[in-house]
């Protein structure tokens, strides 16, 4: 069978056989030209925040004394009620201020060591010197009994030996009572020190729970936000793969009139031409390139908005 050109000279036209195939796959895609596309389908929708990430969000709120967190209906943050301004540290940081005032008053000097003396220290001194008052006596009458012995009795000898007992007997006296108060002050003071050790002590225990405290309050809230970020990537996965398959049933009729008319091209261009039309640009493999571009190209912007949207949505939560 001969090859019939036109007289133009502008190439092989199709077969009159294959032209209603063509006419037929023309109408086809304008036809989908005119289905609306709904690119709320193609967009790629955005995972929410978890209950799991809203409880830590709203654990930090707390320890900042900002109150409970109020949100709209998208989830966003819009405001905060009922704080109080102070934040969860700041109880402990005022107990320690209380402490360490405490301790400041009891280190002070002038301080009445006597609210730190023993309540039985009177009673100590005097059944101590009751003692001793009693030995003293003993003491002088065996004075007396030395003198009697000694034949010196009633006579000046025994004066002077019981004059010089009892001076000995008086130091001591007041060196036993003398110790007796000391003892009971320093003990007062010992007391006072360890009162003030005290209060320092359970300052700096305070002080230590306005760190230890919230610190762990944070390790918990942000064991609660990398749970919650799980459960929030693997629903953003599945609204991703939901907008893939939408994409997906858009794309696969548009594939389909792209392969037939790739096949109807190629067979038209290789069976002989009509001697009696002049050879025009094929209008249906034009019309088919030009709605496959623009199906594409409006389907895959609506993809990559939505690709975009989603990557600025979760870098932010």
């Amino acid at each position: 069978m001969a090859v019939n050109y036109d007289t133009s000279g502008n190439g092989l036209l199709p077969s009159g056989v294959l032209q209603p195939y063509g006419q037929n796959i023309l109408k086809y895609g304008i036809g989908q030209l005119g289905t609306p596309i709904d690119v709320g389908a193609l967009t790629p929708q955005v995972a929410g925040q978890t209950a799991f990430q809203q409880q830590a969000q709203q654990g930090i709120a707390n320890q900042s004394g900002l109150g409970d967190i109020q949100r709209d209906a998208s989830g966003m943050v819009t405001g905060f009620t009922g704080g109080t301004g102070v934040a969860s540290y700041q109880p402990y940081l005022n107990q320690m201020s209380q402490f360490n005032t405490a301790a400041e008053g009891l280190a002070d000097p002038s301080q009445d060591y006597q609210a730190f003396m023993s309540p039985y220290q009177q009673e100590i001194i005097n059944t101590t010197m009751a003692d001793f008052d009693r030995q003293a006596q003993i003491g002088r009458q065996d004075v007396s009994q030395n003198a009697y012995t000694a034949g010196a009795f009633g006579g000046s000898r025994q004066g002077v030996a019981e004059a010089e007992y009892q001076s000995n007997s008086d130091r001591n006296r007041a060196a036993v009572l003398a110790g007796l108060y000391g003892q009971g002050y320093d003990q007062a003071q010992g007391y006072r020190q360890q009162a003030m050790d005290n209060q320092l002590g359970l300052g700096s225990l305070q002080q230590g729970l306005a760190s230890f405290v919230p610190g762990m309050e944070q390790q918990n809230l942000a064991a609660l936000s990398a749970v919650g970020q799980q459960d929030q990537l693997l629903e953003q996965s599945k609204l991703n793969a939901i907008a893939q398959a939408n994409q997906s049933a858009y794309q696969l009729p548009l594939d389909r009139i792209t392969d037939v008319a790739n096949i109807y091209g190629t067979v038209s261009g290789a069976m002989p031409g009509s001697p009696t039309q002049k050879f025009q640009p094929n209008p249906i493999l034009t019309g088919i390139g030009g709605f496959s571009n623009m199906y594409t190209t409006m389907g895959g912007s609506a993809m990559t908005r939505g690709n975009q949207d989603t990557n600025s949505q979760n870098q932010g939560n």
